[in-house]
């Protein structure tokens, strides 16, 4: 009698869609420049402190805002926060896309975000319009030609 040896049981491996894979790379690229930000932002309190020390002192604003690199502080602030209004937009964008993926109401889409039916209806035709290459005016045709049929 011959004996026949089973395969070890792997365990199931779950598919991860494409629209799922998309919003689990918006997270994680909305937590990596959400960290950055925070430590900006801690950065900058300090860096507050020492300049209302220096003003304290008797430095004029001209004299502390040349020792503080002002300028260059606030550029390098607006360029970030531009950064994660950008990410942060493109995950809004990937979890609308993956919620109609799944079947999700416009409703329930509003509810996802905290937001009204409209501006959920808004989001809605934002993110069909980039997840299909169209632009704006051809994703609201889309929407009108929809609620004709």
């Amino acid at each position: 009698m011959q004996t026949r040896h089973r395969a070890p049981r792997l365990p199931k491996i779950i598919r991860v869609d494409d629209a799922i894979e998309r919003v689990i790379g918006d997270v994680l690229r909305y937590s990596e420049v959400g960290d950055r930000l925070a430590e900006r932002l801690v950065r900058q309190s300090v860096w507050n402190l020492e300049d209302i020390e220096r003003l304290r002192s008797g430095s004029t604003l001209g004299e502390s805002v040349r020792a503080t690199r002002s300028a260059d502080r606030s550029r390098e602030l607006t360029r970030l926060l531009d950064e994660f209004e950008h990410v942060r937009r493109d995950l809004r964008t990937s979890v609308t896309a993956a919620a109609l993926h799944e079947g999700m109401t416009i409703t329930e889409i509003g509810d996802i975000f905290g937001v009204s039916r409209q501006l959920a209806n808004r989001l809605v035709k934002e993110a069909r319009g980039q997840s299909t290459g169209e632009d704006a005016n051809a994703a609201d045709a889309a929407d009108v030609a929809e609620i004709a049929d």
